[in-house]
C-alpha cells in the first residue's frame, strides 16, 4: 500500500515521501505535548499534523482520477482546519467549527468511497461492519439522555461517520487498511463524544490523537493507492 501510494516514478516520490514524513513528524511531536496549555506550537503541530497531507492527492493529479483526488484534498485540508478549531479553546464556538469541518470532511470521504463499494467479503469485514454500526448506535444511545438540544447534529454527525465506515469497509480492493483507519476514526470521534457528553475517559488525549492519526494515515495511504 504504502509503495503504491508514494511511489510513482514520476520524479515527485521524493517530496511525497518528504511530507509524509513531515506530518509524521508533526503528529509524534504533537503527542508529546498534547496534555500542555494550548499554545502556538502546540496548534502549529496539530494542524500541520494532516495539512501536511493535502498537496498528496493533488501531486498524483497527472494521469490519475481527477475529481476523487481533488476531493480527497480537500478532506485532508478541511480536517486540518478541524483540527486548528478545536485547538483553539479560547473560544466556545470553535468545538462547533471544528465539528462542522470534520462533518465535511466525512461526507468528502463518502463522496470518494462510495462509488467504489460494494459489499463487506469476508468474515472479518462483515463482523467489523456489524461491530461498527452496534457500537456507533450504543454510543448515541447511551449519551442522548445528555445531549440535549445537541441531539439531532449529533445523530447527523454519527450517521455520516457510520456511512462513510461501512463503505470503507465495503471496498474489496482496499482490504484491510482502508477499513481499518476508517473503523479508528470512528473509535477517535466516539471518545471524543463519551467525553464531552458522558463521562470522563482516560487518557482521552491519548486514545484521541493516534486513533484520529492512524486512521487518516491509513485512509489517505489506501485511497491514494486506489485511485492511481
Amino acid at each position: 500500500m504504502f509503495e503504491a501510494a508514494l511511489m510513482r516514478g514520476d520524479g515527485l516520490d521524493g517530496l511525497r515521501l518528504l511530507l509524509v514524513l513531515l506530518s509524521l513528524a508533526a503528529a509524534l511531536g504533537y503527542l508529546l505535548i498534547e496534555s500542555r496549555p494550548p499554545s502556538t506550537l502546540r496548534t502549529g503541530l496539530k494542524t500541520a499534523a494532516i495539512g501536511l497531507w493535502v498537496p498528496l492527492p493533488l501531486l498524483a493529479l497527472p494521469g490519475a482520477i481527477a475529481l476523487p483526488l481533488a476531493l480527497l484534498a480537500l478532506a485532508f485540508l478541511l480536517s486540518s482546519a478541524g483540527d486548528l478549531f478545536l485547538a483553539m479553546k479560547d473560544n466556545p464556538r470553535n468545538f462547533q467549527r471544528g465539528l462542522l469541518a470534520f462533518l465535511a470532511t466525512h461526507l468528502f470521504y463518502l463522496a470518494i468511497i462510495l462509488p467504489l463499494a460494494s459489499r463487506p467479503e469476508g468474515l472479518v469485514a462483515g463482523a467489523a461492519s456489524l461491530l461498527t454500526a452496534a457500537g456507533a448506535l450504543a454510543l448515541y444511545f447511551w449519551l442522548r439522555p445528555n445531549l440535549g438540544s445537541s441531539q439531532l447534529p449529533v445523530a447527523v454527525y454519527l450517521v455520516t461517520i457510520l456511512f462513510m465506515a461501512l463503505a470503507a469497509l465495503a471496498i474489496p480492493a482496499a482490504q484491510p487498511w482502508l477499513g481499518l483507519g476508517a473503523v479508528l476514526f470512528v473509535i477517535s470521534d466516539g471518545v471524543i463524544a463519551a467525553d464531552k457528553f458522558g463521562r470522563p475517559i482516560p487518557f482521552r488525549g491519548l486514545i484521541v490523537w493516534t486513533t484520529y492519526y492512524a486512521g487518516q494515515a491509513l485512509m489517505g495511504l489506501s485511497l491514494l493507492a486506489l485511485l492511481r
